[in-house]
């Protein structure tokens, strides 16, 4: 594998990188960046092309055919995603998500805080925590095996939502499902939370994991969004 390290110049707020690589079709590219927070774009002769985000600061892509100057540029400071803006309640969890490697967006430039997640999305960002990597085609298979070894999940419904209760659950077992008597009462719809998620659901609370939708209410089977993932991610890893 061909490999580059990018770095600022002090002061500066943007830096580009000419690869200039004479390697066959289907060589790998990796590109590291010494800064956690940016985006990086890389285009060949017929286009930008796609890149794989390894982890906070490490991008991988495949070179297309024949000889090629590839420009890696690569945006110092802020978000790339236009529809995450300082001052969202979600911004500070998604930036830590997202240069945590943890969470990507849904392209180079929207996160989609108020889209959804499925519960094979959720296993893979916990492999990641673990430490696994997660990519390439087989991905979903290789986080429900993760998922099943560690007691995570029973691997089942990979492409379903997940829901509030559901992600709680799964952050409760990959920590050791630790005891709580913590009272939800302050919930009115507290009766709804499943069975099986209840001690998830009391702890989750109980550590500020999980926060109610308004003051009344958990909403314990409502589908997480993107934007409460983050939330909750960051909470569960910094607490």
């Amino acid at each position: 594998m061909s490999k580059a390290v990018v770095f600022f110049a002090e002061g500066t707020e943007e830096c580009e990188a000419l690869l200039v690589v004479d390697l066959l079709r289907r060589a790998k590219v990796e590109v590291t960046v010494a800064s956690a927070s940016g985006s990086l774009t890389v285009t060949g002769p017929d286009g930008r092309l796609d890149v794989t985000r390894v982890n906070a600061t490490t991008y991988r892509f495949t070179m297309p055919e024949g000889e090629v100057t590839v420009r890696a540029a690569f945006t110092r400071g802020g978000l790339p995603f236009t529809d995450v803006a300082e001052g969202d309640w979600f911004y500070d969890a998604v930036s830590y998500v997202y240069a945590n490697g943890l969470m990507d967006g849904v392209s180079t430039t929207e996160f989609n805080p108020n889209g959804t997640m499925t519960r094979a999305m959720l296993w893979t960002i916990l492999a990641r925590i673990d430490g696994q990597t997660v990519t390439g085609e087989s991905w979903i298979e290789t986080a429900r095996a993760w998922a099943m070894a560690e007691g995570v999940s029973d691997g089942e419904n990979a492409n379903g939502l997940v829901t509030r209760e559901q992600f709680a659950t799964m952050l409760w077992r990959y920590a050791g499902e630790p005891e709580s008597d913590y009272a939800l009462s302050t919930y009115n719809d507290a009766a709804s939370v499943s069975s099986y998620a209840l001690d998830a659901m009391r702890w989750a609370v109980e550590n500020g994991i999980i926060t109610g939708v308004s003051a009344t209410t958990i909403v314990p089977q409502g589908t997480a969004t993107r934007a409460q993932a983050a939330a909750m991610l960051m909470r569960f890893v910094e607490a």
